[in-house]
Protein backbone atom coordinates (compact mmCIF):
# COMPACT_ATOMS: atom_id res chain seq x y z
CA UNK A 1 0.00 0.00 0.00
CA UNK A 2 1.19 3.27 -1.05
CA UNK A 3 1.66 6.11 1.74
CA UNK A 4 -0.37 9.37 1.24
CA UNK A 5 1.35 12.30 2.21
CA UNK A 6 -1.65 15.17 3.66
CA UNK A 7 -1.54 18.82 4.82
CA UNK A 8 -4.69 20.62 6.17
CA UNK A 9 -4.62 24.07 5.55
CA UNK A 10 -7.01 26.32 6.91
CA UNK A 11 -9.33 25.90 3.30
CA UNK A 12 -7.29 23.80 1.60
CA UNK A 13 -6.53 19.88 2.43
CA UNK A 14 -3.58 18.37 0.32
CA UNK A 15 -2.35 15.06 -0.73
CA UNK A 16 0.23 13.25 -2.39
CA UNK A 17 1.01 9.27 -2.72
CA UNK A 18 4.28 10.14 -4.94
CA UNK A 19 2.17 9.94 -8.02
CA UNK A 20 -1.33 11.78 -7.53
CA UNK A 21 -1.25 15.15 -6.38
CA UNK A 22 -5.19 16.01 -4.85
CA UNK A 23 -6.22 18.90 -3.54
CA UNK A 24 -9.64 19.55 -1.93
CA UNK A 25 -11.23 22.80 -0.58
CA UNK A 26 -10.96 25.96 -2.90
CA UNK A 27 -13.67 28.61 -3.35
CA UNK A 28 -15.95 26.30 -4.92
CA UNK A 29 -15.12 23.59 -2.40
CA UNK A 30 -13.45 21.28 -5.48
CA UNK A 31 -11.84 18.17 -5.47
CA UNK A 32 -8.73 18.56 -8.05
CA UNK A 33 -6.85 15.89 -9.28
CA UNK A 34 -3.36 15.76 -10.99
CA UNK A 35 -0.82 12.74 -11.67
CA UNK A 36 2.88 13.84 -11.94
CA UNK A 37 3.24 12.29 -15.69
CA UNK A 38 1.16 15.12 -16.84
CA UNK A 39 1.96 18.16 -14.45
CA UNK A 40 4.24 20.78 -15.37
CA UNK A 41 6.49 22.16 -13.00
CA UNK A 42 4.57 23.77 -9.86
CA UNK A 43 4.86 27.28 -9.67
CA UNK A 44 5.08 29.82 -6.92
CA UNK A 45 4.73 34.08 -6.90
CA UNK A 46 4.64 36.04 -3.88
CA UNK A 47 4.46 36.87 -1.56
CA UNK A 48 2.14 40.01 -2.19
CA UNK A 49 1.88 42.85 -0.42
CA UNK A 50 -0.66 41.07 2.16
CA UNK A 51 1.94 38.15 2.63
CA UNK A 52 0.03 35.78 0.71
CA UNK A 53 1.83 33.81 -2.33
CA UNK A 54 0.26 32.78 -5.24
CA UNK A 55 0.78 28.32 -5.39
CA UNK A 56 -0.30 26.75 -9.22
CA UNK A 57 -0.59 23.40 -9.47
CA UNK A 58 -1.54 22.47 -13.33
CA UNK A 59 -4.28 25.13 -13.83
CA UNK A 60 -5.38 25.49 -10.64
CA UNK A 61 -4.23 28.46 -8.29
CA UNK A 62 -4.51 29.22 -4.41
CA UNK A 63 -3.39 31.89 -2.67
CA UNK A 64 -1.55 30.71 0.71
CA UNK A 65 -1.40 32.99 4.03
CA UNK A 66 2.47 33.11 5.19
CA UNK A 67 2.35 31.10 8.03
CA UNK A 68 0.64 28.05 6.24
CA UNK A 69 3.33 28.54 3.42
CA UNK A 70 6.10 27.64 5.86
CA UNK A 71 3.87 24.25 6.10
CA UNK A 72 3.19 23.46 2.30
CA UNK A 73 6.95 24.37 1.16
CA UNK A 74 8.13 20.87 2.16
CA UNK A 75 4.97 19.30 0.77
CA UNK A 76 5.48 21.12 -2.64
CA UNK A 77 9.05 20.10 -2.37
CA UNK A 78 8.03 16.62 -2.65
CA UNK A 79 6.08 16.95 -5.29
CA UNK A 80 8.66 19.09 -7.22
CA UNK A 81 11.01 16.00 -6.58
CA UNK A 82 8.45 14.05 -8.20
CA UNK A 83 8.20 16.32 -10.95
CA UNK A 84 12.14 15.77 -11.59
CA UNK A 85 12.50 12.33 -11.42
CA UNK A 86 9.65 11.77 -14.45
CA UNK A 87 11.44 10.12 -17.54
CA UNK A 88 10.87 13.21 -19.50
CA UNK A 89 11.95 15.64 -17.30
CA UNK A 90 14.83 18.09 -18.00
CA UNK A 91 16.21 17.27 -14.82
CA UNK A 92 16.60 13.46 -15.58
CA UNK A 93 18.80 13.67 -18.67
CA UNK A 94 21.98 14.36 -16.21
Amino acid sequence: MTHTDELVLRTLVFQFDGRVVEIFGGPNNDAIRYHVALLKQLRIEGPNRKGRSLITVGSSSFYIDADEMERLKPFLAKISEALAERPDSPASDS
